[in-house]
């Protein structure tokens, strides 16, 4: 994994006086480095969409789950992704954000029992393909859960140096 040394906007450029880069270096190191952060929401529903019967691998597409986005122009190398959501049961099942042109999962969430709640996925290295993607949403499960996803959103970052 990359991670970020310098910012991702320098506030004085090239140019600028001692006492401003003295107060944007003390501003930094009280603040951090800035890491870029953007949602992506791909499901909001107050009722819940209910994923009957989600299916072992590939899984059960959920259809109403589309966006497309172009990683490289967003300079995103970094995704994961969040739920709320509950099994209609105990167990888990898996709740994948996917690339549709190819069926290449980018990122993960693990839905446990049958109870409420956010459930969050790892970071992922994400390799941009510098086009615009349709990003979908699958649900892997054993083919009798009946997942309800509430909100899916897939969170990108970067953490690439500044060049």
């Amino acid at each position: 994994m990359t991670t970020r040394t310098q910012s991702v906007v320098d506030l004085l450029g090239v140019a600028g006086d001692a006492n401003a880069r003295k107060l944007a270096t003390r501003l930094e190191s009280v603040l951090g480095k800035v890491v870029s952060l953007a949602p992506l929401v791909l499901l909001a529903d107050v009722a819940g969409v209910v994923v009957t019967d989600a299916a072992a691998a590939p899984g059960t597409d959920v259809p109403e789950v589309r966006s497309v986005v172009n990683f490289g122009d967003a300079g995103i190398d970094q995704v994961r992704l969040v739920a709320r959501a509950k099994n209609s049961a105990a167990g888990s099942v898996a709740v994948q954000a996917y690339r549709v042109t190819g069926s290449t999962t980018i990122a993960s969430v693990t839905v446990t029992d049958g109870t409420l709640a956010t459930f969050q996925g790892t970071w992922t290295v994400l390799r941009p393909t510098g086009r615009d993607e349709e990003i979908g949403v699958r649900v892997v499960g054993d083919g009798a859960f009946d997942p309800t996803l509430y909100r899916i959103e897939l969170q990108m970052r970067t953490l690439r140096k500044a060049s």
